[in-house]
């Protein structure tokens, strides 16, 4: 098909996404799950930056997190301010509940820099309810204020690896609908062809 086009293959491992386990029903293409969220971008992965730390249910047990910048290439559905998204992901267990085992640089050494994704997103909203909001103890990333922090559907995160579709948080069986035998482009079209054009 026309922009099947081979690109090298990066260095890619997924691991530290991976770190939380999802209880979900799994969609069958990205089809579905475009129809599903209210955000569907392609673009390239810009860097990673420490996240918010948050108090999550008891005093003191205290979460880590990410953010993946990622520079928009193309809206298929939903509408974005200026051209990133940020995206947060569990930055993994901390040593005494203080300092996380995994540094930020090792995400950056893990998905670099210019890594082709596209992600299926949600805006990450706090509860209006003070008893229900997960309180943030820490912002180390120093954001402007009202800059929308985004969370994935666990199938969300997919990463392209030549012509291979990776799976972010999730595997992608190479049989299924989430492959393409021309990676992410090929999922693109689809997507364009469904009519997630970024239409209004």
């Amino acid at each position: 098909m026309p922009g099947c086009v081979r690109r090298p293959a990066r260095r890619l491992d997924v691991t530290l996404i991976r770190q939380e386990a999802f209880d979900y029903d799994p969609l069958g293409s990205p089809e579905e799950l475009a129809a599903k969220v209210p955000l569907v971008v392609a673009g390239t992965t810009e860097d990673f930056r420490p996240g918010p730390v948050i108090e999550e249910g008891l005093p003191g047990d205290r979460t880590h997190h990410v953010l993946m910048p990622v520079r928009v290439t193309e809206r298929f559905k939903g509408r974005i301010s200026g051209g990133l998204v940020h995206v947060r992901f569990f930055q993994g267990g901390t040593w005494k509940n203080r300092v996380p085992v995994h540094s930020v640089a090792d995400f950056r050494r893990a998905v670099p820099r210019g890594t082709r994704v596209l992600l299926f997103l949600h805006p990450r909203v706090r509860s209006p309810d003070p008893d229900h909001a997960w309180p943030t103890i820490k912002d180390r990333a120093r954001l402007p204020a009202g800059t929308v922090l985004y969370a994935t559907h666990p199938q969300g995160v997919l990463f392209e690896q030549g012509l291979r579709v990776v799976g972010g948080r999730e595997d992608v069986v190479p049989a299924s609908r989430w492959a393409d035998p021309c990676g992410l482009a090929g999922i693109a079209e689809r997507l364009r062809g469904a009519g997630y054009d970024g239409s209004p």
